[in-house]
């Protein structure tokens, strides 16, 4: 005789073996589908907050700090709460509550909003008309006007019509905030250029070259620039930042200034 068992037993242990199994993935799975409905939030805000910043430039001289700030009241509705601040930017008057703490706050850090590392929270820069060209334009062309200014409605030199489209590119350095999504999303935009390395080895048991596949993936794209190897840094103290980027071009409508202080000389790159 087999001893005595109450019915249904095996089968309630599988389903309690095979919830042990799906669970912890649904859990991922979920976790991130909310971190890439964020991101791709974020990356629609970035687009925005470039078009923000460029049709602030084009109407006030090419002020980089107009558009910095047009940039940041984009940025709002993405941005995490303050320590022991309200984030709701649901009506105008909390929008312009939290513009303000950040504000303030991105003047407390002035080497820039992670105090870990040299990263900006987001960085607003003039593409277009390059810095070399602004300085051979205002010495040259703006001689008239005290190498002061460049007329925006001026047709007859193409060198003047090409430096007029103001061309913005905002990077929006986003931190990811869902816990597990957040570190597993970074690693795969860090090491995206070189998974193949990676064929056929399992994330959870396999090292390479006495590393995880995560911390290698993570160092390698640490080697493309300065950013990715201050990203990396972060990465390694547990604040996960991936950089969201825009660009956005239109015409000008008030002549650009030769103002460095807050001008485009001060936001212009040659790359």
């Amino acid at each position: 005789m087999y001893p005595h068992r109450p019915p249904n037993s095996c089968q309630a242990g599988q389903a309690a073996v095979e919830t042990a199994l799906v669970v912890p993935m649904m859990v991922f799975f979920v976790l991130g589908i909310i971190q890439l409905g964020m991101v791709h939030h974020a990356r629609l805000m970035t687009e925005y907050g470039a078009y923000r910043a460029v049709r602030a430039g084009i109407v006030n001289h090419g002020d980089c700090t107009i558009m910095e700030k047009a940039a940041l009241a984009a940025l709002l509705p993405t941005l995490a709460p303050l320590p022991d601040e309200i984030g709701r930017v649901d009506t105008l008057d909390k929008a312009m509550n939290v513009h303000r703490l950040y504000v303030q706050e991105l003047r407390i850090r002035k080497n820039g909003f992670y105090s870990d590392g040299p990263l900006p929270l987001f960085r607003v820069q003039v593409v277009n008309p390059k810095l070399s060209d602004l300085e051979g334009l205002f010495g040259i062309y703006g001689s008239h006007m005290g190498t002061m200014e460049i007329d925006y409605d001026d047709v007859r030199d193409d060198r003047v019509i090409e430096a007029n489209l103001l061309t913005i590119r905002l990077t929006y350095f986003y931190e990811l905030r869902i816990p597990f999504a957040n570190w597993q999303l970074h690693t795969f935009y860090m090491g995206r250029e070189f998974l193949d390395e990676l064929r056929g080895l399992q994330f959870e048991n396999q090292r390479v070259g006495g590393q995880t596949a995560t911390d290698y993936l993570e160092g390698r794209g640490a080697t493309r620039d300065t950013d990715h190897r201050v990203l990396a840094e972060l990465a390694g103290k547990g604040l996960f930042v991936m950089p969201l980027i825009s660009t956005w071009s239109m015409r000008m409508q008030s002549n650009l200034l030769n103002n460095n202080q807050y001008g485009p000389g001060r936001c212009a790159t040659d790359s």
